[in-house]
């Protein structure tokens, strides 16, 4: 008797390796246009995708990189970020994509966290591994894309640096690697609350039945083509647009980040089907002059999350449907809003799909009435459709697994129809910018000042639809005195650049 979900996309979750993906598509797609760079117009086969995943993995293998090796990823979006994954994910490497706002302290416990032994880092950003490098002596290899040349700092740290092209140069014959569905293959960082930031442990299966959800429940096809401004370095990216267009064979446009003045542009260009966005990057679409062009597209759908309260009159303006959804990187995403939901439902996060179970519960987890709000728990009944736990913090992953169900933290109710809407978080985190800022990694810094005694972050809404801001009460050790200006600088040097606080209070 087979299990539920023991097929997904059309292959056998034992199958599911981002390497074995890739060939098979190279296989059957070889001359088709996989990714298209929209900045310089270079565009990249299945074929020469897969080759290049070679070459890499090849390279790495040279240069004492294996399977297991734990290597930390600081880059933009570029088509090296994708196939620097598929390289690393063909020898059974684990990576550790890092937001590239990180700096300092923060940055640190990522990759110290994390037991990097390397890193991969755009020469523009060296100077950020440069200010903590003698706190991470483990990291002793540096591959650097874009310029490893005797200007760049990294040379002053004392490691091996490894330029990219080098890589590029290896055999383009497949590596006799051995790599299972089960492996490990990314630990990506989701938000802490009562603690640090967290891994989350994926594995190639959980990376592929993730996107192969999102594929089956939009019916995304071949003919699709995705288009890419999130960060690479996220679930929302990676699983959500470039792991799903692998599996549907279908093609990805992608942008180094979101801009307004060339957004409708290149959705023309590129022929995009669909993209996923932000609520601010929603607004800032809406709030754009009108133009012609607004609806000369072929763009059918865009993710949202929340959809935005003007999403009737966007849809008619810019002739496409909204769809969004909820979920969590440490677990998966088992409520989906589709483009043939009602619009009457907006606002909501969708119904529950398939291979997914989902309860509403109070504090002692027994079931909440329809329409009550409660603490969201969810659980897969799909083999291999979740993350591990979280790496190296077996006491949260428990917590966090208790009682068989995943408890998200989150509150919200269902309503008659089975549609989910979110109320708040039980969590002590801050959503800012597109991103669950930790209100203890905020603290965290302003404690380390010489000057703070306590600090307590919060949130502040300072407009109705939009992301929160953030707060911060300190108290000051007997004596001390600070004056804003040097906090904030002491802010920007120590935490990602959304994380910083807009409001003080003594």
């Amino acid at each position: 008797m087979a299990l539920k979900g023991e097929v997904r996309a059309g292959f056998h979750v034992r199958d599911l390796t981002i390497g074995h993906v890739l060939r098979t598509r190279a296989q059957s797609h070889g001359d088709k246009v996989f990714m298209n760079y929209l900045p310089d117009g270079r565009q990249f086969t299945y074929r020469e995708i897969d080759e290049l995943a070679n070459r890499i993995a090849n390279g790495l293998l040279a240069r004492g990189f294996g399977k297991g090796s734990h290597v930390g990823i600081l880059m933009d979006n570029s088509p090296e970020q994708f196939f620097l994954y598929c390289g690393l994910a063909r020898i059974g490497a684990v990576i550790i994509p890092i937001n590239t706002a990180m700096k300092g302290d923060i940055l640190h416990y990522y990759l110290d966290q994390s037991d990097s032994t390397a890193l991969i880092v755009d020469a523009d950003l060296a100077d950020r591994f440069s200010a903590v490098a003698d706190r991470l002596p483990r990291i002793a290899n540096i591959v650097v894309f874009g310029g490893a040349g005797s200007s760049n700092p990294l040379h002053a740290t004392g490691r091996s640096l490894i330029a990219y092209e080098e890589l590029t140069a290896a055999s383009a014959a497949a590596p006799d690697i051995d790599v299972a569905f089960a492996d490990m293959a990314f630990i990506l960082y989701t938000s802490g609350t009562t603690g640090p930031s967290k891994g989350c442990m994926f594995t190639h299966a959980r990376c592929l039945t993730g996107a192969a959800g999102h594929l089956e429940t939009h019916k995304y096809t071949s003919d699709d083509v995705f288009y890419v401004t999130l960060p690479m370095f996220h679930s929302n990216a990676m699983q959500g647009s470039l792991f799903v267009a692998l599996l549907a064979g279908a093609s990805v446009a992608i942008r180094k980040r979101f801009s307004v003045s060339t957004f409708w542009d290149d959705i023309a260009k590129s022929g995009a089907t669909t993209t996923n966005l932000l609520g601010s990057m929603v607004n800032f679409l809406w709030n754009a002059p009108p133009s012609a062009a607004d609806a000369e597209h072929r763009f059918l759908r865009c993710g949202c999350v929340p959809v935005p309260p003007f999403a009737v009159e966007f849809q008619k303006r810019f002739n496409c449907r909204f769809a969004g959804g909820y979920g969590l990187s440490d677990y998966g995403v088992p409520i989906v809003f589709t483009v043939e939901d009602p619009e009457e439902k907006f606002g909501s996060a969708g119904r529950v799909v398939d291979g997914w179970d989902v309860r509403i519960v109070d504090d002692q987890e027994f079931d909440v009435p329809v329409g009550t709000p409660g603490e969201i728990l969810i659980r897969s009944n799909m083999v291999w459709n979740t993350t591990l736990g979280y790496y190296k913090k077996p006491e949260a992953t428990m917590e966090a697994w208790k009682n068989f169900w995943f408890h998200t933290g989150d509150r919200a109710y269902f309503d008659a129809d089975g549609y989910l809407w979110f109320v708040d978080r039980k969590k002590d985190s801050i959503r800012r910018r597109g991103e669950n800022v930790s209100a203890f990694e905020v603290e965290k810094v302003f404690v380390g000042h010489p000057a703070i005694k306590d600090a307590a972050a919060f949130p502040v809404s300072v407009s109705q639809g939009t992301d929160e801001e953030i707060g911060v009460a300190l108290i000051l050790k007997d004596g001390a005195s600070i004056d804003e200006t040097a906090l904030i600088a002491h802010c920007q040097a120590n935490m990602s650049y959304f994380m910083v606080p807009r409001f003080l209070t003594f």
